[in-house]
Formats: structure tokens, C-alpha cells, sequence
């Protein structure tokens, strides 16, 4: 077996094991109904780490500054949602979270609405626009839904950070992959300039769309970012996993990978 069949091996264990450890958690969770936006909330959220998590793994042409950063950005704003929601009474701000969101829904529709018209089509007649309101309706009227054009929090992230105790992860992740997200100077001039060849230009920078190799850290630090979530669970809901889980074993294959492609590629066989 090829090192790249061993890889794709590994992954495909891991995108199967994870999710199965969502589905595990997610198991030994009591449901309470009298707080079923909490349990939607706090298991949506674990959902879409694991989400990211797997698509990234599915995607080697995303393990890059250009598309990996984008995802892990995504997970490190999840991670830091998650701990402030699970930091102080999860129930007020998991419908904090949702009324927020279903406000951003109404206020998109209202954008669609105005669209059709503008292009002459008739609203009430939209299948999208029925789709659409018939998504807010089943959990919040249209007409009762407020539209909130601040943070949901009344936070803005750093701070959010601070509090859940998540601020390293704040500057050392979630801050470095807003760079990407934001296409500011210091992440574009790394990745979209080169310099050119003419030393006559004064070693003036030209765009560049530069072929880069994929590479696997971005996979492991999305699964690591997974398995830090599962854990802020567990403290908080005291619900965990038996046995190891999906990123334990995921280190563990790919250590035993690597060790055995040094060792071919120096000859050090056990002849045993």
C-alpha cells in the first residue's frame, strides 16, 4: 500500500470515528424539552465542528493558507460561540443565539423579497420566499421576529473570548485566520505576490496565484479544534466519551505512518 492509500486510510477512519463520537455524545446527553433550544443549540454546534472537520479531511486541495485557513477560522469563532454559551446559564443565550439568527433570516428575506420586485417578479408567488418564511414561521412568526443589526452577544468577539476562557485561542488562532477571511495585507502579500524577476522594477511584488502543496497540519489542527469543543462538553455537561476518541487515534495512526516511512526510506527493517 502506497503512503498515500495509508493517508487516505487514516482519514477515512477518522471523518467515520468522529462522527460517531457526535452521535455518541450526543446519546448520553438527557433530552430536557423544557430546554430544547439548549440541547439545538449546543448540539448544532458540535455538529458543525465535526462538519468542517470532515470536509477539510474529504478536501486536500483546502489544506492550505487559502481555503484551510478559511475553516479553521470558522471553528475557532465555533469554539469561543460554544464556551460562552456553555460559560453562564446556556439556556438565556442558546435563545439569545437563535432569535439572533432567525432575525438575520427575516432580514435577508426582506432583501430577497425586494430583489424579485425589482426584477418584476410577483413575492407572494416565490417559491423561495415560501421556503424561506415557512423556515422562520415553524419556529418564530415573521411578524414577532426582531432583526438585530449588532452582535447577538451584545459582545464582539475578543471579549466573548475572554470571558469563556478561550483568549489564547483568540490570539493565536481565531485573530492569525481572520487575516485570510478579511484578505488583509499582511496574509495576501504572503500569498498572492511574488516578486519580480526584473531587478530593474525595484523589486516591485506581482500577483501570483501560487500552486501550494497540500498540507496535513491543517487537517490535524481542524480535528484538534473538534476534539477541544468535545472536551469543553464534557466539563460543562459532564458527558464524555468512553474509551479514546476520533482525534486520539487519529494522531496515533498518522505517528505510526510516519515512523514507518522513515524507516523504509532508511533501510532500518526488522528482519526478525
Amino acid at each position: 500500500m502506497s503512503t498515500q492509500d495509508r493517508i487516505n486510510e487514516v482519514l477515512d477512519n477518522y471523518i467515520k470515528t468522529v462522527r460517531n463520537d457526535l452521535q455518541a455524545l450526543w446519546k448520553r446527553w438527557p433530552l430536557d424539552l423544557t430546554k430544547k433550544e439548549m440541547h439545538e443549540v449546543i448540539g448544532a454546534l458540535l455538529a458543525r465542528q465535526v462538519s468542517l472537520s470532515t470536509h477539510l479531511a474529504m478536501s486536500p486541495a483546502a489544506w492550505n493558507g487559502h481555503l484551510g485557513s478559511l475553516i479553521l477560522r470558522s471553528m475557532t469563532d465555533a469554539h469561543i460561540t460554544l464556551a460562552w454559551i456553555l460559560k453562564v446559564d446556556p439556556l438565556d443565550r442558546s435563545i439569545k443565539f437563535i432569535e439572533y439568527g432567525l432575525g438575520q433570516a427575516k432580514l435577508q428575506l426582506e432583501h430577497v423579497k425586494k430583489q424579485i420586485e425589482a426584477e418584476g417578479g410577483v413575492v407572494k408567488d416565490n417559491p423561495t420566499v415560501k421556503a424561506f418564511e415557512g423556515w422562520i414561521n415553524e419556529q418564530r412568526l415573521a411578524d414577532l421576529t426582531e432583526v438585530d443589526v449588532g452582535a447577538w452577544s451584545g459582545l464582539d468577539t475578543r471579549k466573548m473570548a475572554e470571558e469563556a476562557g478561550c483568549i489564547d485561542l483568540y490570539h493565536y488562532a481565531y485573530a492569525p485566520f481572520s487575516a485570510s477571511v478579511h484578505n488583509t495585507w499582511h496574509h495576501i502579500a504572503v500569498y498572492n505576490l511574488q516578486f519580480c524577476p526584473n531587478p530593474l522594477h525595484r523589486y516591485h511584488r506581482i500577483p501570483i496565484d501560487r500552486v501550494i502543496s497540500p498540507d496535513l497540519d491543517f487537517v490535524y489542527r481542524a480535528a484538534r479544534y473538534v476534539e477541544k469543543s468535545f472536551k469543553l462538553f464534557t466539563e460543562k455537561i459532564g458527558i464524555g466519551l468512553e474509551g479514546k476518541s476520533a482525534y486520539q487515534n487519529f494522531c496515533e495512526a498518522m505517528d505510526a505512518l510516519v515512523d514507518a516511512v522513515d524507516t523504509s526510506e532508511t533501510g532500518d527493517h526488522n528482519t526478525k
